[in-house]
């Protein structure tokens, strides 16, 4: 895997305005996969997060789903310099309108790395690719939820990232869509540190017990990613 991992380093992605980071990485990371799934990676950006899990977990098919078309016309381009261009459809829409795009019940994971802010809340980013990829300016929380409800199978699997302000937002959202929460994951910036961001699984089949996963520690210090981590992306690119 990271070999796989050190060509996301050469991807493609705008010069200005949105840029992904490591949280798509440790996303991936938190995603299972089984060889025969078909993906749905919704607010996909220039494709990481669907990518990585397609690469790392040998998917099927992944359909790449970007509101933004710059953003999007990445996506192809960023697939073949993976090798994976046969597996990966690219749809340019949101997630209020995916009944237009795709079938219903066609995925057996959805996941997203969407924007954690709420429309008009904190300070705006003035580029609007950015703007919208940190604001819920396309599409908010419960619209993800039901376009995910809407694809997913019957026994599919939801892979969301949100920051811990959020949790209680997230954990009503999917009852009210008739989810339910079958894994967790918190990521702490250092050992010390509360939690930023935390990672769910969640369900629509019969609940099995939930776990929470042991917390995932980015840094070891200022300059170093933890050994766990590093293993998976390799060591912190100097900027």
């Amino acid at each position: 895997m990271s070999g796989i991992l050190h060509k996301f380093f050469a991807l493609r992605q705008p010069e200005k305005g949105y840029r992904y980071n490591i949280d798509s990485l440790l996303l991936a990371r938190f995603v299972r996969i089984r060889p025969q799934d078909t993906l749905c990676d919704l607010g996909a950006g220039v494709g990481v997060l669907g990518l990585v899990a397609l690469a790392q977990g040998g998917g099927k098919k992944l359909i790449s789903v970007e509101v933004q078309e710059e953003l999007a016309s990445y996506i192809p381009e960023n697939s073949r310099l993976l090798q994976l261009e046969a597996r990966v459809e690219t749809v340019v829409g949101d997630w209020k309108k995916v009944k237009k795009h795709l079938q219903g019940r066609s995925c057996d994971v959805v996941l997203s790395n969407p924007p954690y802010r709420k429309a008009g809340s904190g300070k705006s980013p003035p580029e609007r690719s950015k703007a919208i990829a940190k604001h819920e300016l396309k599409g908010a929380m419960p619209d993800l939820i039901a376009a995910a409800r809407y694809l997913l199978k019957p026994n599919g699997r939801l892979y969301l990232m949100y920051p811990p302000s959020r949790l209680e937002e997230l954990v009503q959202e999917l009852k009210s869509a008739k989810f339910k929460l079958q894994r967790l994951a918190c990521i702490h910036p250092m050992a010390d540190r509360p939690a930023t961001l935390c990672m769910v699984e969640a369900v629509r089949s019969p609940l099995r017990e939930m776990k929470v996963d042991p917390p995932v520690i980015v840094y070891r210090d200022e300059e170093h990613y933890t050994p766990e981590i590093e293993a998976w992306v390799g060591p912190k690119r100097r900027v």
